[in-house]
């Protein structure tokens, strides 16, 4: 995969997050609720904004007729992730508030990709075929190395209830299934006692 594809790819994620957020269910026992797919949605953000600063940013930084472009981009990331950010602490989710919020923040966002398409990459079009080359093995590394730290972090955001009915969960399914094995269930026989 080229790094025009590799780009566009994530675009798409994003995009299909920011339209599933408003129909997601809310609640903590729900699997894709808002707060969950809005944490995926900021993750997303985040990792592309990682790639694009190691794969695009540093060599179009060095020119003078891209280097406002890439503070421009920087500074729309910093406002609506801020934005973003806001919503994760907003109760309740399913309030008109909460989506209009929602709505402003993911116009930024799409106004962002937008600009990655028609300002960002034909300017990054214009590197050298090495230096695109080097731009996507630097992409692939650093979106490679910000999964891993998400899915690091991932863990530590449990929170203790979550972390709880994980145990519980997990604790019930070893009992049952050594309940089944003593019974001969998981064997076709049955135990002798």
């Amino acid at each position: 995969m080229d790094l025009w594809q590799l780009i566009a790819r994530d675009h798409e994620k994003i995009a299909q997050l920011i339209r599933d957020i408003p129909y997601a269910l809310n609640g903590s026992g729900v699997i894709r609720s808002r707060e969950r797919l809005l944490g995926d949605l900021m993750d997303e953000l985040e990792a592309h904004a990682v790639a694009l600063e190691a794969a695009l940013y540093a060599p179009l930084r060095s020119s003078e007729k891209t280097a406002g472009l890439v503070d421009a981009l920087r500074g729309e990331h910093r406002t609506f992730m801020k934005r973003l950010g806001a919503l994760t602490r907003f109760r309740p989710t399913g309030t008109t508030g909460w989506l209009d919020g929602f709505e402003d923040a993911t116009f930024l966002v799409d106004q962002h990709l937008h600009r990655h398409t028609h300002e960002l990459l034909p300017a990054a079009r214009a590197l050298s075929s090495e230096e695109i080359e080097a731009a996507r093995h630097a992409f692939v590394r650093a979106k490679i190395k910000a999964l891993r730290a998400q899915r690091r972090g991932a863990f530590a955001k449990l929170g203790s209830s979550e972390w709880m009915l994980t145990a519980t969960v997990g604790a019930a399914a070893a009992g049952l299934a050594y309940l089944a094995w003593q019974r001969g269930l998981l064997r076709g026989t049955t135990a002798r006692n």
